[in-house]
């Protein structure tokens, strides 16, 4: 196998669960200030990835992922058709490129990332409320 020097983009995540952190808002903001300076100074020290303090974010809770509904080769804007249910937890949806001169179809992949519930007139999330927990998959 021969070396190379290429290098590409990817995102790091690093992910601590159950961190005991302070209940009083400026405290909490601190530690996490000072978290991700560490977490900076530890890139600093690694060869191979050319990061700054603005490439990293530091905060609490749970984060989910989403793009543009917009076609990957032009940019246009996508015609959703057609949803149906998969077999797992989501959904699929026909999606066409609105742009007469591109030709790119696939399917929009929805997936359930929250379940939201009344009372009464407000909704709440089950996952802010800690009813249920997200799971996390790589692609």
């Amino acid at each position: 196998m021969k070396e190379t020097n290429e290098t590409t983009a990817y995102r790091i995540t690093i992910t601590l669960d159950s961190a005991e952190l302070p209940v009083d808002q400026q405290a909490r903001s601190a530690l996490l200030t000072e978290f991700r300076s560490r977490v900076g100074h530890l890139v600093e020290g690694l060869r191979g990835i050319d990061a700054d303090q603005g490439d990293i974010v530091v905060g609490t809770g749970y984060r989910y992922a989403q793009v543009p509904a917009t076609c990957p080769l032009c940019s246009e804007r996508l015609d959703l058709q057609s949803v149906h249910l998969d077999t797992e937890n989501g959904t699929l949806a026909s999606a066409v490129c609105s742009s007469e001169e591109c030709d790119w179809s696939g399917d929009a992949v929805y997936r359930i990332i929250d379940l939201e519930g009344s009372e009464s007139d407000a909704f709440e999330s089950s996952v802010l409320t800690g009813d249920i927990a997200p799971s996390y998959h790589p692609y």
